[in-house]
């Protein structure tokens, strides 16, 4: 038996699985039978730190968007009382200039130049347009500026710079409310300058492009006073030309200005008039 027990050799482990992979499974074994509330908080214990490190990350990214979100308006708020504060020229280009660049600079900038326009100061009126024009070129009221601009340079009597300004309208901002107001602005001043034949243009393309409006209506009387102008001096009123079509007009929204069906126009009457009463007979 001795010798049987020296000469026994230990049995080797059989080959298989690692002993850390060993230890997993038995560990995943236990768990198992381990009840709900306990594993909960072994996997508390292990991962603590990671959740309290998310959770922390979640709530300084909701405290973060939280001011941002706050000072915007409350940035939005002070820009709103700064605005409505300005009640004058002075009081608009204050806050024009602290307020460069945003919106309600922008605004600011185009009350200050309906309010020297207003005040009949056109040539600072005009330079007023012209910035912000230079400044806001994107800005949702942009045909504001050079419109406003003729009208200054007309107040000034300077028609050919009023027609540049208004010309930027309806080349630049082609969809704008103003381009209709623009058109019929042109032939005023060529009227002005005696360039008849310009302002007839000028009339007629305002009817072609906003027919059965009140521009159309104003510009038709206006080329029927140069007919009647030219007839008056023995001229021959020129032939009607092609106009230059243009755009309709919209307002912020696209809220279009023309009718959706055409007017249809009013015609002579269609019944036969009576005939008239013949003569009695002499004897």
């Amino acid at each position: 038996m001795a010798n049987n027990a020296k000469d026994k050799k230990p049995i080797a482990a059989a080959p298989g699985r690692p002993p850390a992979q060993k230890s997993a499974e038995a560990e995943a074994a236990i768990a198992e039978e381990m009840p709900f509330e306990l594993q909960m908080l072994e996997f508390w214990d292990k991962n603590k730190k990671a959740i309290i490190g998310g959770i922390c990350a979640v709530f300084v990214g909701v405290s973060v968007y939280s001011l941002v979100t706050w000072m915007i308006e409350s940035r939005r708020e002070k820009q709103g009382l700064a605005l409505a504060a300005a009640k004058d020229a002075a009081g608009y280009e204050r806050v024009a200039k602290d307020y460069r660049g945003e919106n309600v600079g922008g605004f600011a900038l185009l009350l200050l130049a309906d309010d020297l326009y207003q005040s009949g100061k056109y040539e600072e009126s005009a330079k007023a347009y012209q910035r912000f024009l230079d400044e806001y070129p994107q800005h949702a009221l942009a045909g504001s500026a050079p419109y406003g601009k003729g009208a200054a340079r007309e107040s000034l009597g300077d028609f050919q710079g009023a027609i540049n300004a208004y010309e930027v309208v309806i080349r630049q901002f082609p969809a704008d409310i103003h381009v209709p107001d623009a058109r019929m602005a042109i032939g005023r001043c060529e009227e002005a300058r005696k360039d008849t034949l310009k302002a007839r243009q000028a009339y007629e393309d305002a009817v072609a492009n906003f027919p059965n409006t009140p521009w159309a209506m104003q510009a038709s009387l206006r080329l029927t006073v140069l007919d009647r102008d030219a007839r008056a001096k023995g001229q021959l009123p020129p032939p009607p030309r092609s106009p230059t079509a243009g755009p309709t007009p919209t307002l912020p929204g696209g809220i279009s200005l023309m009718p959706d069906t055409p007017v249809k126009p009013v015609g002579p009457p269609t019944t036969t008039p009576d005939p008239a009463p013949k003569a009695p007979a002499t004897k």
